[in-house]
C-alpha cells in the first residue's frame, strides 16, 4: 500500500546563466508551484541558486510561490555557473534541519539543468550519497529536468543519485515543453506505507544515531514553573525546549514521547514546536513502563495541525534569503563521521564531535 502526504520542494536553479527564454522558465516555475497548491494547499517552496560568493536560498520554505518568483529573479542577475554536487549537499543538509523542526512532510529537490551544467564530480560522489542513504526514507526525492537539445547521457553521475534515490530523470528538448514537464511532475509523491508505523517514519538501525546526533538535549530549569503538559507548578525534574523555551517535566515528556517518537523511543518532537528532542534512554522507558511515576494530572496533549502551525510562523514574517560558502569549493573538505554522523568541514583527523578517528 502506499500513501502521500504533504510536500515541501526546494527548486535548485542548475541552469547556466545564459540560458534563453527565461520568461518562459518563469512561468513554468510558477504554473508548477501553483498546480501543486491546487493539488495540496499546504506544500512549500524554497529556492537554491548561486553567485560567486556561493549558494543562496530561503532561510524557510514558503507557501507563496509569488515569493519564489520574486526572488529568483532579483537573484538571476548575479549568478554563476552552479556547482552541482555543492548545491545537492546545501539541499539535503538544508532539508535536515527543516526536518528538525517539522514533520509528516514529504521532500523533493527538483534540479534544474542545460547541457553545459556540469556533472557532479566522482570524488564527491561518496559523500553525497553517504548523506543522502540517511535521509531518503524521510522521504527524500531527487528530480532532475535536463533542458537539452541533444538527448545525450552526458551526466552520469547525476542519473545515478537520481535513479538511487526515488527520483526521476527527465530530458526537455525544447524550453516550450517545460511547462508540459513541470505540470506532469507536479502530481504527489507517493511513498510505501512500511516506512511507516502507525503514521511514524520508521528509522532503520543504521542510521538511529543520524537521528538522535540530530535530536536537542533540553537543558534542566531549575526556578518553580508550571508544567506544559501536567499544570502542576514546582521545581522538581523541569526541563526546556531549546527551540521555543515550552517547560515541561521531563517525566511528562517521556510519557508524551509514545505519540511523537519515530522508531527511537527516546527521542521525540515537541509538543509546541515539533522540534526534535531526546532524553536519556534508560529513564523514558522506565516512565513508559510505569517503573517512574508520572503526575496524576497529565492531561492529554493533541498533537497540533502541522500546516496551520506553520501558516501562523510564516505570517509573522517572510523568510529572507540567506548566503551561505560553497561546501565543496576548491581546498574544501567534507566529510560525514561513521560514528556520530556530523558533518564535518576539517583537515582534522578525528572527529571533533565524538573523537571517532576519520581517516
Amino acid at each position: 500500500m502506499e500513501i502521500t502526504k504533504s510536500e515541501d520542494c526546494l527548486i535548485f536553479y542548475g541552469l547556466t546563466p545564459k540560458i534563453s527564454k527565461k520568461k518562459l522558465i518563469h512561468n513554468g516555475l510558477l504554473e508548477f508551484m501553483k498546480e501543486k497548491q491546487a493539488i495540496d494547499p499546504s506544500d512549500r517552496f524554497n529556492l537554491i541558486i548561486f553567485n560567486k560568493e556561493g549558494p543562496n536560498y530561503l532561510e524557510h520554505f514558503t507557501f507563496d510561490p509569488f515569493l519564489i518568483l520574486r526572488t529568483l529573479k532579483s537573484l538571476e542577475r548575479s549568478m554563476v555557473i552552479a556547482n552541482i554536487a555543492s548545491g545537492i549537499f546545501v539541499a539535503t543538509t538544508f532539508i535536515i534541519e527543516v526536518f528538525k523542526r517539522i514533520t509528516e512532510k514529504i521532500f523533493r529537490l527538483l534540479i534544474l539543468i542545460d547541457h553545459e551544467t556540469d556533472d557532479v564530480p566522482s570524488q564527491f560522489m561518496p559523500v553525497l550519497e553517504n548523506l543522502i542513504e540517511k535521509v531518503k526514507d524521510l522521504p527524500f526525492f531527487i528530480d532532475v529536468i535536463c533542458l537539452d537539445e541533444q538527448i545525450i547521457n552526458s551526466k552520469p553521475n547525476l542519473m545515478k543519485l537520481v535513479n538511487k534515490y526515488n527520483g526521476e530523470y527527465y530530458q526537455v528538448k525544447r524550453k516550450e515543453f517545460l511547462s508540459t514537464i513541470l505540470t506532469k511532475i507536479a502530481k504527489k509523491k507517493y511513498i510505501k506505507t512500511e516506512f511507516y508505523g502507525q503514521n511514524n517514519l520508521i528509522i532503520t538501525e543504521e542510521n538511529k544515531p543520524f537521528f538522535i546526533n540530530l535530536a536537542d538535549d533540553p537543558p534542566n530549569f531549575d526556578k518553580i514553573a508550571t508544567c506544559s503538559i501536567c499544570f502542576k507548578r514546582d521545581n522538581e525534574g523541569l526541563v526546556k525546549c531549546p527551540a521555543c523555551g515550552t517547560i515541561t517535566h521531563k517525566s511528562c515528556w517521556s510519557q508524551w514521547a509514545k505519540t511523537s517518537s519515530f522508531g527511537i523511543p527516546h527521542v521525540f518532537r515537541c509538543h509546541n514546536c515539533f522540534n526534535i528532542l531526546k532524553l536519556d534512554k534508560n529513564f523514558v522507558l522506565d516512565v513508559q513502563a510505569g517503573r517512574i511515576p508520572i503526575s496524576p494530572e497529565m492531561r492529554q496533549v493533541e498533537k497540533k495541525n502541522i500546516v496551520e502551525y506553520l501558516r501562523e510562523i510564516e505570517s509573522k514574517t517572510q523568510p529572507k534569503v540567506v548566503h551561505t560558502d560553497d561546501p565543496f569549493a576548491p581546498k574544501s573538505k567534507i566529510l560525514i563521521c561513521p560514528n556520530c554522523s556530523k558533518i564535518i568541514k576539517s583537515e582534522k583527523r578525528n572527529c571533533p564531535s565524538c573523537g571517532f578517528l576519520l581517516y
